[in-house]
């Protein structure tokens, strides 16, 4: 699920867009020695922003607060390098509206440049999956002519009908930038506060000056450099340099008016969205839950077989409609058309555990896409999911049906140390934090018995998969055809190299959510024994997790895991007759509370059995802890590369 919701969604090259109120273009030909400069100072890159800015001006109309921003970008290419240059969109949503638009081509023509105005922008209507508030619209358009020396121009105004829809803005995008500014103005009666992120000494200039009545404030980067696209990085938003920016209250007639002032106001947002839907059990839902709950002997038994229901029978679909990505559908037409997205789907399981006569609670939730708290940032920004939320004796059950195989009680990965705002009713709330889930309740471990036989090594299998491990194992396997389900197995059993084949599979509780996942196999690998005369060599490792799974040391992006697990091999080899162990190798550990493995070897009348335990006891890696992990890697490679030699006496 990407992170969305009720902020403005701009591409990845413009990340949030950038707003300047735009005079007429300069003479470019006047700038050549300017942009000589840059050519020579990022002579290594494909494209610089000569300037990146965003203008936003807080006005009061009719008595409500209106928002425009104003946005300009000027590229300049340095390379043939133009392809992924060329595309571009600009995005907005039901509650603001685009005007102005230009987009418009710089191109070196000789000793002089020519202009190529944009006249083709494609409105189109995006619905991405996982979003929970997306009525999001776009402009596409490619600029054209593109080559070497040219310059891109885009400029536009967005007003923001909804002043809780505003307020972010980033310093560094995947392009390095001259200059990169945000500026607010604030009339008077307006209150505004803002908070960095990701921010180091003194890289942001920071000034105020007055404009009449009004209050500028302005936050200027230079010399932005770009951002890396690493593997496994969290969202931009953890480790990129930003501000946000919320409006807190504005006075009309005397009287002040809080919007984003501190979570009671966000609340009753929140709560004004909701209040009206569902407000009766209808005799078609109590008749459905009724049938659904019959025989059940506890409260959580109840709670449990609806959730359930939900999961198993509607379907997850992402559409929405201006405010339709804030206000959920009566439970009633969910369950008659089999279908809705994260806010009907948990305001559903409410409405059906309240019609058991149990009490629920609509829950607002940041998926870890999102790293920032209500308390510090009490926005619609901080959130992007719904769930339910079911109390019972001081136990709080985070239910999110959007997870089709997690069991209950076992919340869905994505909200893992998230904040919960749990709403209670009107003026009631409590902000609990969902638990990260214990690195023991996830295992992957893989058991085998092996035998060689001449040139081949032969073995049965038993693989016993738990938690978020069998969740994501087990959807895999269920949700494909025969085909693609064998390519799976491979994939999840493989071992010692692509010479490996499965002879037979078996299930245990493959369509079971409350238990865990088994599979038998039989399974054989060619050439991957190693004989020399009397000698046999074997690696006893046959899958080698994390192997140089180094961290480059330029990299300062953290690293991401989507949850905490332990990961053990257990294979045990019949020793062939007539052999003997003659060379076995250390046994191999590093402990670390954020992660760590532990190797053994051990022989046992004609039995040689190899244990692995790789653990991961953290959701995220920071630049501070990878020399430990790459410590870590390196030793493991190291105990990984080593063999048992078995020779004929």
């Amino acid at each position: 699920m990407k992170n969305i919701c009720y902020y403005r969604i701009y591409s990845i090259r413009a990340i949030c867009g950038i707003a300047f109120t735009c005079s007429a273009i300069t003479a470019f030909s006047q700038k050549e020695d300017i942009y000589s400069q840059l050519r020579k100072k990022y002579s290594s890159e494909n494209a610089v922003y000569v300037s990146r800015k965003e203008d936003a001006v807080i006005k009061i109309e009719n008595n409500t607060p209106v928002i425009y921003t104003t946005t300009y970008e000027e590229l300049l290419l340095l390379t043939d390098e133009t392809a992924g240059y060329m595309d571009n969109e600009v995005y907005w949503q039901d509650f603001s509206s685009i005007k102005d638009l230009d987009a418009r081509a710089i191109i070196p023509d000789g000793d002089k440049y020519k202009t190529i105005k944009v006249t083709d922008f494609k409105r189109t209507n995006e619905i991405a999956e996982g979003e929970f508030y997306d009525d999001q619209r776009a402009y596409k358009f490619t600029y054209p002519g593109l080559k070497n020396g040219a310059r891109e121009i885009l400029s536009y105004t967005e007003k923001i009908t909804d002043p809780h829809l505003f307020g972010r803005f980033f310093f560094k995008t995947f392009a390095p930038a001259e200059e990169a500014e945000y500026s607010v103005t604030v009339p008077q009666g307006v209150k505004i506060r803002y908070k960095l992120f990701n921010v180091k000494d003194s890289m942001i200039e920071f000034s105020t000056k007055q404009a009449g009545k009004s209050t500028i404030y302005t936050w200027t980067a230079h010399h932005a450099t770009k951002l890396k696209n690493e593997e496994g990085a969290p969202a931009l938003s953890y480790y990129a340099p930003h501000i946000v920016v919320l409006l807190d209250s504005y006075t009309v007639n005397g009287a002040e008016k809080k919007v984003m002032s501190d979570t009671t106001a966000l609340y009753d947002w929140f709560y004004s969205m909701v209040k009206d839907v569902n407000t009766t059990i209808s005799p078609e839902l109590k008749k459905l839950v009724d049938s659904i709950t019959t025989g059940a002997t506890s409260n959580v038994e109840k709670v449990k077989r609806i959730f359930y229901w939900v999961q198993d029978d509607i379907t997850y679909v992402a559409y929405e409609d201006s405010l339709g990505g804030f206000v959920p559908r009566e439970a009633t037409l969910v369950c008659s058309r089999r279908f809705g997205d994260c806010k009907d789907m948990a305001s559903t399981l409410v409405q059906m555990i309240r019609a058991a006569g149990l009490e629920a609670y609509k829950t607002w939730i940041g998926t870890r896409d999102i790293p920032y708290s209500f308390q510090d940032i009490p926005s619609p920004m901080a959130t992007n999911h719904m769930i339910c939320t079911y109390i019972q004796d001081g136990q709080a059950y985070f239910l999110d049906a959007t997870g089709k195989d997690a069991p209950f009680g076992f919340f869905t990965s994505m909200i893992q140390g998230k904040e919960a705002f749990v709403g209670m009713g009107p003026e009631k709330f409590e902000i609990v934090k969902v638990p990260v889930m214990d690195t023991d309740k996830n295992e992957f471990i893989d058991s085998t018995v092996l035998k060689i036989n001449n040139a081949v090594l032969e073995g049965k299998g038993y693989l016993r998969a738990k938690g978020y491990d069998k969740i994501i194992a087990g959807e895999r396997l269920l949700n494909y055809e025969n085909k693609e389900k064998q390519d799976i197995l491979i994939s999840l059993l493989r071992k010692g190299n692509n010479k490996f084949r499965i002879d037979s599979s078996s299930f245990d509780n493959l369509k079971d959510r409350d238990k865990d996942l088994g599979i038998r196999y039989k399974f054989e690998i060619n050439d991957y024994l190693q004989k020399n005369d009397k000698d046999i060599y074997i690696n006893m490792q046959l899958e080698k997790e994390h192997q140089n799974d180094l961290i480059q040391t330029d990299r300062e992006v953290p690293k991401e895991f989507e949850y905490k697990n332990i990961n053990k091999n257990v294979n045990t080899l019949e020793i062939p007759k007539g052999y003997k162990v003659s060379y076995l190798p250390s046994n191999s550990s590093y402990s670390d509370p954020m992660f760590g493995f532990n190797i053994n070897y051990q022989v046992k009348d004609n039995m040689l059995t190899y244990q692995s335990y790789v653990y991961i006891n953290t959701l995220m890696l920071n630049p501070a802890d990878f020399d430990r992990w790459n410590k870590m890697i390196r030793q493991l490679t190291k105990a990984y590369n080593e063999t048992v030699t078995l020779t004929q006496q």
